[in-house]
Parts: structure tokens; C-alpha cells; sequence
């Protein structure tokens, strides 16, 4: 529950809007999608006085989408968010993102933007009685820049009702999320 929170509170001070993509790229980072440096600023949408996580949409260097996400500082040199096994399941599923078109998926974990992930996948990682030492999770990083691009669509409360796969793979091939938005 407290990791929900923090992930929740994380992503609420990212202050990321709608899907849109930056036209500079970071030459060691993804691009970041409607990233603003204003923490003031709220993702907008959804239900008024609702905490509801931010949408995002991204792709990756290789196919990491069974393996475990952790969220690391912005020097990407100690892990600052990890799960507890536990809180890789929902419902008893495990929490994996969802493949979207053109090579995108949809984050159900909560990562952001300083994502890297460990070579746990989240089955292993689940059956766990415990989470790993903050050393274990260290050495069990597969990559710190993982990400090609990330983008930020809003917040779940502003899906409710919708089919947000089918919204977001419409928003992909309208080009509204990706290389085409820049």
C-alpha cells in the first residue's frame, strides 16, 4: 500500500499532460512526453479530487514487458521505488503491461520515465516471500536506459468507460503518441 502511494504521488508530481512528444531527445534519455519542469502543474482529466495514476504509453531498446521495473534517481545510480512481491498482482494476475500497436505498450505496473528494469521477471519475482536487498536489486539491473520513448496520456480516471487499449492504439495510428506527434 505504501508503495502504491508513493508511485501514485510520483507520478502525480511528474506533472506530465496529454500524449504528446518532446522534439529533443536527451542524448542519454527516451524522449520524455509532455514533460514540464512546473510541479505545480496537475495531469488533468478524470474525476474532480481523484487520485488516479498517469497513462503511460512507451517503447523499449528489447522486449522487457515480463520483467520486474524499478524506478531509479535521475543520475540512474540507486533504486529510489521498488515493488513488494505482492504488489505484482491484481485480482491474483500478474500486473504485466499491455502490447499496444507499432511496438508500444501500456504500463499496469507504475513506472515513469527513470525506469530500469531487473533481470526478475515478475512470476519469479512474485513468488517471492519477501522483496530482494537493496544490493540484490542493484546487481540485478538488465538495463538503466530501457527506454526509447515514453509518453504521458492522461490519467486512468480519464478512460473510465472507454476501452483505454483501443483508445490508445486509435491515438498511435492517428499519430498522436510517437515519432509522427513530434
Amino acid at each position: 500500500m505504501k508503495l502504491t502511494y508513493l508511485l501514485a504521488m510520483a507520478a502525480v508530481l511528474t506533472g506530465l499532460a496529454a500524449c504528446r512528444s518532446s522534439k529533443d531527445m536527451d542524448k542519454t534519455g527516451p524522449v520524455l512526453a509532455g514533460a514540464q519542469t512546473d510541479y505545480t502543474k496537475r495531469v488533468i482529466g478524470g474525476e474532480p479530487q481523484s487520485a488516479s495514476p498517469v497513462v503511460y504509453v512507451y517503447k523499449t531498446k528489447k522486449d522487457y514487458s515480463h520483467l520486474v521495473p524499478v524506478l531509479m534517481d535521475e543520475g540512474r545510480t540507486r533504486i529510489v521505488s521498488y515493488p513488494s512481491p505482492g504488489d505484482l498482482k491484481r485480482g491474483g494476475s500478474l500486473c504485466l503491461p499491455t502490447k499496444l500497436e507499432q511496438g508500444y505498450w501500456l504500463d499496469n505496473r507504475g513506472i515513469g520515465p527513470n525506469v530500469a528494469f531487473l533481470s526478475y521477471t515478475y512470476e519469479e519475482y512474485s513468488k517471492l516471500s519477501v522483496a530482494p536487498s537493496m544490493d540484490d536489486l542493484m546487481s540485478h539491473i538488465v538495463d538503466k536506459y530501457p527506454l526509447l520513448e515514453i509518453h504521458a496520456c492522461g490519467r486512468r480516471a480519464d478512460y473510465s468507460g472507454k476501452d483505454i487499449v483501443s483508445e490508445l492504439n486509435r491515438k498511435i495510428a492517428e499519430g498522436e503518441i510517437g515519432a509522427k506527434a513530434d
